[in-house]
Formats: C-alpha cells, structure tokens, sequence
C-alpha cells in the first residue's frame, strides 16, 4: 500500500478550495488565486456583479457567492476575511457600501454566519474582491 505523501508536498486547505472554486469558473473572468499573504482571493469584475448606480447583486455575481458561500459552510474553520465592493465610475462610497452590505446579506441568506463576514470596504479598482483565510495561530 503506497503511503501518503509528506505534509509538505499535499495541497492545504485554501488551495484545495482554490482548485475546487476555480473548476466551476474556469474560462470566466472570475479570478481566483492563492496570494503570497496565504489567502484565497476571489475577484469578479464590476460589470458583473452589479448594475450602474444599483446595488442588487446580479445572477452571475451571485452564482460565485453561492459556490463561496458553500466553501464557507464546507470549511467552518475559514473566514471571509475581506468583502471590498466596487463603487461606479464616478466614485460613490456609499453606493459601494450598499453593495457591499447586498453582498453580505446574499452570503448570510446562504447560512454563512455573520460572525465569519467580514464587514464591507470600498474596493480599490473596478471588481469585487473577497477574501477567504484561516484563523492566525
């Protein structure tokens, strides 16, 4: 019976839930990547996620919070340790608050609960950016 490979050399949890996530939206624009910090980023583009001047998370948006929501639900331990909503073109903090409030609420309709949320920023740039990581220590 072959034995198991040294811990060192088996994937960790967040990139077994970048493989996972990144198999349903390969060929998107969806980005998903493990960052140097250890987190799993998640970045979708503006133009999907939200109409001009509106803050209702559109269906594509909310087909990859549903499958974050699940990674969530999945994996108890991780957090969702960064919830940046983009604002539009011309900036407007409290549309992209508002956004991001939306989008909070769609992953705690999902049975993410809001203890493991963080709470919404404005993004820096045109797309919505999570962030999921484990516990320090």
């Amino acid at each position: 019976m072959p034995s198991a490979p040294p811990a060192a050399a088996r994937p960790g949890v967040l990139e077994l839930e970048r493989q996972w996530l990144q198999s349903w939206f390969a060929q998107t624009p969806v980005a998903i990547t493990l960052g140097a910090d250890g987190a799993l980023a998640v970045e979708v583009p503006r133009d999907f996620c939200f109409d001009a001047a509106h803050s209702a998370v559109k269906p594509p948006l909310a087909a990859v919070l549903d499958k974050v929501a699940e990674s969530l639900r999945r994996r108890r331990h991780l957090r969702l340790t960064l919830l940046a909503a983009p604002d539009d073109p011309t900036p407007n903090a409290g549309l992209a608050r508002q956004r991001g409030l939306q989008v909070r609420a769609h992953l705690q309709g999902r049975g993410v609960a809001e203890t493991r949320l963080a709470a919404p920023t404005m993004a820096a740039g045109a797309a919505l950016r999570l962030k999921l990581a484990l516990p320090a220590g």
